[in-house]
């Protein structure tokens, strides 16, 4: 059973390798990201004790991008997010920007990230979660994709209760224009 269970994990990995490696282009087009954060989240599985609150603040919510690709960057974001919050809580994705860039905030009060883990968590196949449970492919499929957008992703994360509010923001910057 265990070797079953683990060839299906090394399929999957291997299947988004082949993904990632396929992605390396950018078709871009003109999407307002509010409604592809709305999009994102209709295609992961939420549960009830887990509220999501979208704040846009931007005055033109408009940015070339690759759609599939963004969203599979987003939907990662908020899976791990789900994913950090076993007993519930929040996800607040805040969309702001300026005359030259979107950015976009996915931000959680789940348990937070350890500071020796935020160093590795963009590499590939790098995981805390157990076994049998995530490649580790999200979050550097994510990173990579946000890269060839010439974009920026950054993270902030606190797993101390007694520092405040434990949880992960992801914040994503990208160029309003084609490169």
């Amino acid at each position: 059973k265990l070797i079953v269970e683990q060839a299906g994990r090394c399929k999957k990995i291997v299947a988004g390798l082949l993904n990632f490696a396929r992605k390396s282009q950018v078709n871009h087009q003109l999407v307002n990201v509010k409604e592809l954060i709305i999009h994102s989240c209709e295609g992961v599985i939420i549960p009830e004790n887990i509220k999501t609150i979208i704040n846009d603040n931007t005055t033109n919510p408009n940015v070339w991008l690759d759609s599939e690709q963004m969203t599979q960057v987003l939907t990662n974001l908020i899976k791990n997010a789900v994913d950090a919050m076993p007993r519930g809580g929040k996800i607040d994705m805040i969309l702001e920007d300026t005359l030259s860039d979107v950015t976009i905030i996915v931000k959680d009060t789940g348990t937070g990230v350890k500071e020796e883990d935020r160093a590795k968590m963009f590499e590939p196949f790098y995981t805390t979660k157990s076994l049998g449970h995530g490649t580790g492919l999200g979050l550097a499929t994510a990173y990579g994709i946000v890269k060839m957008h010439k974009g920026k992703i950054t993270v902030e994360s606190n797993n101390d209760p007694a520092k405040g509010q434990t949880g992960t923001s992801f914040k994503i910057v990208l160029p309003r224009k084609r490169e």
